[in-house]
């Protein structure tokens, strides 16, 4: 029976083991992992559309590109793309690299698939919040900036964004680690300790060109 991409890309909410280890075995890992790592990157580029319209910056972060601040929602318009592109690549090549030093098995192919739907998949914990206030801020319902402002402040908001990011932070290390396990037969302290290192790469990379 002919896999389809989204019955894999939802299967991963509820059953990441077992997907993963479909998913391994499919020919098609390798533009499956890239379309799961197109919707937080599509979802993001149209974040930034929004909120560049709506007339948001980021009030208290200092962009790591020398990038205008009261610009910098515009410029990631195009840079969200490009950038979670080069972070999927880097953590994917960081792991693979990793694995082959300690006699890992697995090829590239699968690597990029784990490290895509590990990103594709626990991205919406963050995104939807991300998403929501951009789309109430571009249609007149909040102001942009000062709900920036009420995120960086000690308010209700602020715990919100910040425990929808640990729990970001949490599924994509329990993703990576997941997929590593079935791709590599590793116990868990092993397959936690290099997951860390894909999620440390791939965020360091995506930072320098999104917040």
């Amino acid at each position: 029976m002919k896999l389809h991409f989204l019955r894999l890309y939802l299967q991963m909410f509820y059953k990441p083991s077992d997907t993963f280890r479909v998913l391994s075995e499919n020919r098609k890992k390798l533009p499956f992992g890239f379309y799961a790592l197109l919707f937080p990157a599509v979802g993001y580029t149209l974040f930034y559309t929004m909120a560049h319209f709506a007339g948001g910056s980021p009030s208290t972060f200092k962009p790591w590109l020398a990038l205008p601040i009261e610009d910098y929602f515009s410029y990631d318009i195009i840079l969200t793309l490009p950038g979670y592109y080069l972070a999927w690549v880097g953590a994917s090549a960081t792991v693979y690299l990793i694995l082959r030093m300690v006699n890992g098995k697995s090829t590239f192919d699968v690597i990029l698939a784990v490290i895509g739907f590990g990103v594709g998949v626990a991205t919406w914990s963050s995104m939807l919040h991300d998403l929501t206030d951009a789309f109430l801020s571009i249609t007149g319902v909040i102001s942009m900036k000062e709900y920036e402002k009420l995120l960086n402040e000690p308010t209700i908001w602020r715990t919100l964004l910040w425990t929808l990011y640990s729990v970001y932070f949490g599924w994509i290390l329990t993703l990576f680690t997941i997929g590593l396990r079935v791709a590599e037969g590793f116990g868990r302290v092993k397959s936690i300790l290099v997951a860390f290192i894909g999620l440390i790469v791939f965020q360091v990379i995506l930072l320098i060109f999104i917040r």
